[in-house]
């Protein structure tokens, strides 16, 4: 049946390549990480048994076996099946999956031959919409290759609309850019309306076959051109992930999307300019490690770039179980030992690529910013503990995610995920569990794992394993770890760091319904689920249920619960990562974000669309906002500080807050200037924050009275490594209030 299956599919591709004239172009890519770098450009996949790049086939031609790789032809390469091209319908047909992502009822889904079914976002969906959020979408039936049978189970997609917000391929409107040279090889971009922008340009070798759960690897240089003019495709994840944010791709297979792949180790560079040296912001996005991509049009670095005079660059990393799987059978595969952090080491090479390529783009190499919200904070918190990134940046900001408590994993953790894997994917009695579990179906791997035991929130996270990540963050900036580390003192590493004023009101249990309903012995019962039965009382005195500080629809109960949520979550970690960085000799700025924009409310992510210049309306006292958001944000990257360099780094205010930071805070005057923005500063009376608004203020106070943080210090080493299993247990679930 093998040897029938070859020769049928060598005979299909000989034809294609009679007929086609990439085959000589993908002939030309001897290696498998070129092939797979110009397979989009020239249409070409790995053919595994022969060891050679060849043309693929389109979706009609294929036989049932190969119908659903991407990345491969034969046999020998059972982890390509992205299912993002094509799909078997079961008739005897292999189609193109694009035929299933745009019926928009279920009636014209099913006459497709497609499956129209109900998604729900799972607990750590951190991107928009948020967790808990139900969808029904068209999407291709899963196809049991084992079986011969069509199941309609873990079936994934969403109906969009062709037109790919925030996109950068149209050449009607776009002219070509000239060719940069970069140790990769040559590459050419899109130039118009005052920026030049090279897209989904690989920074490492795919990491795929053998190098699944491994370091990243340096690219051999190509000689063609790459032509940079399109966003690659998202990493592996799980589609209710991926297809619930409506401004997502959502895998056109013959238009501008190209879904999601483990061949995913791509960066996007827009400059103002190839010529120059202006200063470098490198973004790593969020998604609680788990989602997410670099092509979201919220982060689309246009006006950043043009209007702010720097050289913006997106990046993607492994995500999930393919980032994040840790084990102590895993270390051989690292050089150095370390497991459970190829996300993080994706980060590390693509730092390490900017170092070495960003001058042919205009940017200062030694003048890098990492900054990140969510899991992207808490992936700058953690490089900022990792001497092997500390030569490749020089300042950080972090956005909604500093220090975090689900930003890590403990090695402990990180076993129990991989026990799961292993079971999941029928390695259990495998001879050889390692080579099983890499040889593995992509989708069989990515389904593995539901929830990790004794964690709040994030699935997955970077592991804590003493080789690469050698500490929590709070651990390594309280002892004065964070970059630079003790004994490079004379160096400074500048932060900023910051969270939403109702960062957390996504993730308190039964959101969005318990916005409205939430009662007390609810409210009651999430205390005591996350903090102890014991901590209640005392949680209710430090969040009381107000109502003068919230909207007039939303339960006062809920208002206390997502201020809880958000000082645990958010709020007190920024500020501690914030005094031990400035303590340790390094100046930090700190913010509140409060410029509400959704239901009254300023929710987790609200902030990115005014840092990058994307919001949908470009005027209006928002746009003011982003105006400022965008110059101290770029002054940072510049100057180390966000007022540039004429502000005194020290400016004071003498007030004190309330903790919405109404009362006796002072307000800056409105004008086209930049409102000032003290240092912050770990010591008494001196704790200073800037609430960015359309009325922006400065809120001082104490050392630790915020009204969370006092307490969750306390008992900071209990609820940061092990939350109560009873929250875990109903992640993903509407609680009734």
């Amino acid at each position: 049946m093998q040897r029938a299956y070859v020769l049928l599919v060598y005979a299909l591709l000989q034809v294609f390549q009679a007929s086609d004239a990439s085959g000589s172009q993908c002939e030309q890519h001897g290696t498998i990480s070129e092939c797979l770098a110009f397979r989009l450009q020239h249409g070409c996949v790995w053919d595994v048994p022969h060891g050679q790049c060849v043309p693929e086939i389109p979706c009609p031609e294929r036989p049932r076996e190969a119908c659903h790789t991407e990345l491969t032809t034969g046999p020998a390469a059972g982890w390509d099946d992205t299912r993002n091209k094509c799909f078997w319908d079961g008739l005897g047909q292999c189609r193109w999956a694009d035929e299933c992502y745009t019926p928009t009822d279920a009636r014209g889904c099913m006459a497709a031959g497609c499956v129209w079914r109900k998604l729900c976002t799972p607990a750590d969906m951190s991107l928009k919409p948020g967790p808990g959020y139900c969808f029904e979408s068209c999407s291709p039936p899963k196809f049991d290759l084992s079986q011969g049978t069509e199941t309609h189970s873990q079936s994934s997609a969403e109906p969009a609309s062709k037109k790919s917000p925030g996109r950068m391929n149209s050449r009607a409107k776009r002219a070509n850019t000239g060719i940069v040279h970069t140790t990769s090889g040559p590459v050419q971009g899109l130039d118009g309306m005052g920026v030049q922008a090279f897209l989904g340009i690989p920074f490492a070798q795919p990491p795929v076959g053998a190098l699944r759960w491994a370091a990243p690897q340096k690219m051999a240089p190509w000689s063609e051109v790459f032509q940079a003019t399109a966003f690659g495709p998202a990493c592996t994840q799980s589609f209710a992930y991926y297809a619930a944010n409506p401004r997502n791709c959502k895998g056109y297979t013959r238009g501008q999307c190209y879904g999601y792949t483990e061949d995913c180790l791509t960066l996007n560079v827009w400059t103002p300019s190839t010529t120059g040296s202006r200063p470098v912001m490198l973004w790593i996005h969020g998604g609680c490690y788990v989602s997410g991509s670099a092509s979201d049009s919220e982060y689309n670095g246009s006006a950043l770039a043009t209007q702010e005079d720097v050289v913006v660059v997106s990046i993607q990393y492994r995500l999930g179980v393919f980032g994040f799987l840790g084990d102590a059978i895993l270390r051989s595969r690292d050089p150095k030992g370390s497991t459970g952090n190829y996300g993080l080491l994706d980060t590390v090479a693509a730092l390490q690529w900017v170092h070495e390529n960003i001058a042919a783009f205009g940017g200062n190499p030694n003048l890098v910013t990492i900054f990140g919200e969510s899991s992207g904070a808490g992936s700058v918190s953690l490089l900022l503990g990792m001497k092997e990134a500390w030569p490749y940046y020089q300042r950080g900001i972090m956005e909604s995610g500093a220090g975090s408590f689900w930003t890590y994993i403990t090695l402990s953790g990180a076993h129990a995920n991989f026990q799961k894997v292993v079971s999941t994917s029928k390695c259990s009695n495998s001879s050889s569990l390692l080579s099983c579990i890499v040889s593995t179906s992509q989708t069989i791997v990515a389904e593995a794992v539901d929830a990790v035991p004794c964690k709040d929130g994030c699935t997955w996270a970077p592991v804590v394993d003493g080789v690469l990540v050698r500490g929590t963050p709070l651990e390594l900036a309280q002892s004065g770890s964070l970059r630079p580390d003790a004994l490079l003192r004379s160096i400074e590493t500048p932060i900023m760091a910051g969270f939403n004023l109702n960062d957390g009101a996504m993730f308190v249990p039964g959101y969005p319904f318990a916005m409205l309903s939430m009662s007390e012995s609810s409210m009651q019962a999430y205390y005591s689920d996350l903090y102890g039965e014991e901590r209640v009382e005392t949680l209710e005195g430090l969040f009381q249920p107000e109502t003068s500080s919230k909207a007039l629809w939303m339960s006062k109960y809920f208002h206390a619960a997502q201020a809880c949520e958000t000082d645990f979550s958010y709020s007190c970690t920024a500020q501690w990562v914030a005094s031990a960085s400035e303590l340790h000799g390094s100046p930090a700025f700190l913010y509140k974000f409060s410029e509400t924009s959704d239901m009254g409310l300023v929710l987790h992510g609200d902030e990115i669309p005014f840092v990058f210049g994307t919001l949908d309306s470009a005027s209006g006292p928002q746009a003011q906002v982003s105006r400022w958001m965008m110059q101290y944000w770029a002054n940072f990257a510049r100057f180390g500080n966000p007022n540039g360099p004429s502000r005194k780094r020290n400016t004071q205010h003498d007030s004190h807050d309330s903790h919405e930071g109404a009362k006796g805070s002072d307000h800056l005057e409105h004008s086209e200037d930049l409102p000032p923005w003290p240092a912050w500063t770990s010591q008494g009376y001196g704790n200073s924050l800037l609430n960015i608004s359309s009325n922006p203020v400065v809120v001082s106070f104490p050392n630790n009275s915020w009204p969370g943080c006092s307490f969750f210090l306390e008992h900071w080493d209990f609820y940061s490594l092990c939350l109560p299993q009873s929250r875990a247990s109903t992640s993903g679930k509407s609680i009734v209030v």
